[in-house]
C-alpha cells in the first residue's frame, strides 16, 4: 500500500448504514447522553443520520407492534434453532453462509438484524434498494454483503433496545460496556431472563416471515452463551467452530480497528497494547465459560468442527455436520448448492495478516492453551 493509500476501512462510505441506524429514538439519546455526547467533528453527519433515522424506527416500530405484536407473541417455532459459536473471524461467517444454503432452513438476514423494529412492515421496500445502501463488502475484509445476506443476531439485540458489548463501537474510547453480557455467567435470573425474551421475539419475528424452517443464528459472543441458548430454545443444537490463532488473533485485530473507526462516533485513540489487552481477555473469557457450559449440552447437539478443515473439504465437514445433528439427508439438501456457491467463490482470497512478536506471544500465552483440545499447536 503506498504511503497516501488508506487503509480499506477509511474508505468506507460516510452515507454507508451504521450499526446504530435500527436504534429507537429513547435508546439512541440514551446511548449519546451515557457517553456525553462525545461525537467527533466528522461523525456529526453520522450522528445525524442515525438521530433521524431512530424517530422513523421508534415511529414504524409503533405501527410494526401494533399489527405485529400479538401475532408474534403468539407465534410458535417449526423447531429449535441451530446456532454457529466461535470467535470473531474463525469462519461463523462462512458456515453461516454454507447452511443458509439449505433452502429448508432461514436465517436472520442483514435487513433484519440491522432493522428489527420496522422490517416487518418496511422490508420489502429496503430490499429493493438494497445496492444502493449497502457497500459491495465488508470493511474488515474481501466478504460481500447485502441486505438479503446471512447477519449476527447480536445486531438486533442492541437495535431492540437491550444490552450488548458491541454498544462499546459506538464510543470506542470510552469505558468497556455491558461486558457481563459476554457471557451472561455473573448476571440476576431476572436479567438473564430479559436478555432471553428479547432474543425468542426476534427468532420469532424471523421464523415468522419464513414459517416451517428452522433457524440458523451466528454471533461470536454466543459461545460464551450456549447454556442460556439451550435454556431459551429447548433442544437447540450447536456448531462450534475454531481456527489456529495464529490467524484468527491478528485478523481479529484489524476487526476491531476497522470496526471502531467506522462504526464509532468518535475516532479511536487506543494503542496497541490495549487492543491486544482487549482481545486477550475477551478470548479468554469466551473460551472458558464455553468449556464449562459446554458440559451441560447434549453431547449429540454439538458438534466441534475447524475453519482450516472446513476449507480443505467443505463438503465433507457439512456431510459431517448434518450427520451429527441429524439435519437432513445432504445430498438431497444442500450438496448441488454448495458445489455451485463454492465454484462461485472460487477466486476469493483471504487477507494475510503481519505478526508482531508481542501480539505472538499474547497468542501463546493467553489463546492457545484454550485451543489446543482442538489440534492447534504452538509455532516451531
Amino acid at each position: 500500500m503506498s504511503k497516501k493509500e488508506k487503509p480499506f476501512f477509511k474508505q468506507y462510505p460516510i452515507t454507508a448504514p451504521r450499526f446504530w441506524h435500527g436504534l429507537r429514538c429513547c435508546d439512541y439519546l440514551k446511548l449519546l447522553a451515557k457517553n456525553k455526547f462525545a461525537i467527533h467533528p466528522a461523525r456529526w453527519y453520522v450522528a445525524f443520520t442515525v438521530g433521524y433515522f431512530s424517530i422513523l424506527n421508534s415511529l414504524i416500530g409503533a405501527i410494526q407492534s401494533l399489527i405485529f405484536g400479538k401475532k408474534i407473541a403468539r407465534y410458535e417455532l417449526p423447531s429449535p434453532p441451530i446456532f454457529i459459536v466461535g470467535h470473531w473471524r474463525s469462519g461463523t461467517t462462512f458456515l453461516h453462509d454454507l447452511i443458509s444454503l439449505d433452502e429448508h432452513f432461514t436465517y436472520p438476514s442483514t435487513l433484519q438484524c440491522f432493522l428489527p423494529n420496522q422490517f416487518l412492515v418496511t422490508g420489502k421496500i429496503f430490499l429493493k434498494l438494497d445496492k444502493l445502501l449497502i457497500p459491495e463488502k465488508r470493511p474488515q475484509d474481501n466478504v460481500t454483503t447485502s441486505f438479503h445476506k446471512p447477519q449476527e443476531d447480536e445486531f438486533a439485540i442492541f437495535n431492540m433496545g437491550h444490552h450488548s458489548p458491541y454498544l462499546r463501537m459506538a464510543f470506542p474510547n470510552g469505558k468497556l460496556v455491558d461486558n457481563d453480557y459476554l457471557t451472561l455467567e455473573s448476571l440476576p435470573a431476572e436479567k438473564i431472563r430479559q436478555w432471553q425474551d428479547v432474543l425468542v421475539k426476534f427468532v420469532k419475528m424471523v421464523s415468522y416471515q419464513q414459517p416451517g424452517k428452522p433457524v440458523v443464528l451466528k454471533s461470536p459472543p454466543h459461545i460464551g452463551r450456549i447454556k442460556y441458548l439451550a435454556e431459551a430454545f429447548p433442544g437447540a443444537k450447536f456448531i462450534h467452530i475454531s481456527r489456529d490463532p495464529y490467524s484468527l488473533i491478528p485478523s481479529t485485530v484489524r476487526l476491531w480497528q476497522s470496526l471502531d473507526y467506522i462504526q464509532g462516533f468518535n475516532r479511536p485513540r487506543y494503542d496497541m497494547a490495549w487492543l491486544t489487552n482487549y482481545i486477550g481477555d475477551t478470548f479468554e473469557t469466551l473460551y472458558e465459560a464455553f468449556e464449562r457450559q459446554r458440559q451441560e449440552i447434549d453431547p449429540s447437539h454439538l458438534i466441534d468442527v475447524r475453519y482450516e478443515d472446513l476449507v480443505a473439504d467443505t463438503p465433507g465437514v457439512i456431510r459431517s455436520i448434518y450427520e451429527k445433528l441429524d439435519l437432513g439427508d445432504f445430498e438431497d439438501r444442500i450438496a448441488d448448492r454448495l458445489a455451485q456457491y463454492l465454484e462461485s467463490q472460487k477466486d476469493y482470497k483471504v487477507n494475510k495478516h503481519d505478526l508482531p512478536a508481542d501480539l505472538q506471544q499474547m497468542i501463546e500465552r493467553r489463546c492457545l492453551p484454550h485451543l489446543e483440545k482442538y489440534g492447534y499447536q504452538k509455532r516451531q
